[in-house]
């Protein structure tokens, strides 16, 4: 930062020595000037910073624009370089500082390779029920109607293992969908890349939200996650 600083008073040193412009123009002009450099999604269209978050959530493939993103229809089509053709909708921002999407490149990785069936054979092996909301591309995992919590989670952890493992995908990175002022953050989101797993506490539930950035825990640091999660609801009890 203090490099920068520097590199911009010097710049406008030598820019008020030979022009005469007004010294506070000059300034804010080369400040933006710097301050665009700086931020990669400066001069980017909105398929080039689509391309550029995929990247970030999945960091072993290349993708390309098929069908440039459509503001009207509200969704594009891409392509690894595989061949593998996938949407990308729901544009969250797209200004200066802030990109967010979401994709359908794991989603069809896991369809091809019939996730949800294989998924929801595993969990009614355990005693639970899968559910899938198409519309919004959610899986989650219920209880059976008698089933008693407690604070054992090895054999919940045990079903999610095998239903994070149960298909072949790309290395998945979480994106951060957080946003700060002023920050420049950009993201695509994978749809069906959670699995919402149900956690009650007497009359309460929450949800743990397990990611397929998670496949490669073993079950007992996937068990440890219930274990925190169930504390917190039970101590928001208490």
């Amino acid at each position: 930062m203090g490099k920068r600083i520097i590199s911009v008073l010097l710049i406008v040193g030598i820019c008020l020595s030979v022009t005469a412009c007004s010294p506070v123009e000059n300034l804010f002009d080369i400040i933006n000037r710097v301050t665009d450099n700086d931020n990669p999604l400066s001069g980017k269209s909105t398929d080039e910073r689509i391309i550029m978050s995929l990247k970030d959530t999945y960091p072993e493939h290349t993708f390309s624009a098929i069908n440039s993103f459509d503001n009207d229809k509200g969704e594009g089509l891409f392509s690894d370089e595989k061949g593998i053709k996938f949407r990308v909708h729901n544009l969250i921002y797209n200004n200066t500082y802030h990109f967010g999407c979401e994709d359908d490149y794991l989603a069809t990785i896991l369809n091809e390779q019939n996730y949800i069936s294989q998924a929801s054979d595993i969990a009614t092996k355990y005693g639970y029920a899968l559910a899938y909301d198409e519309e919004n591309e959610i899986v989650s995992i219920q209880y059976a109607e008698d089933f008693q919590q407690t604070d054992d989670f090895s054999y919940y952890s045990k079903m999610v293992y095998e239903i994070l493992n149960v298909v072949e995908i790309p290395t998945v990175v979480d994106p951060d969908t957080e946003f700060s002022t002023g920050e420049v953050n950009y993201y695509s989101s994978p749809c069906m890349g959670t699995l919402l797993c149900d956690i009650t506490y007497h009359t309460s539930k929450t949800s743990l939200r397990i990611s397929f950035e998670d496949k490669d825990l073993s079950e007992e640091q996937i068990q440890a996650k219930f274990k925190e999660e169930y504390q917190w609801l039970k101590e928001t009890q208490e």
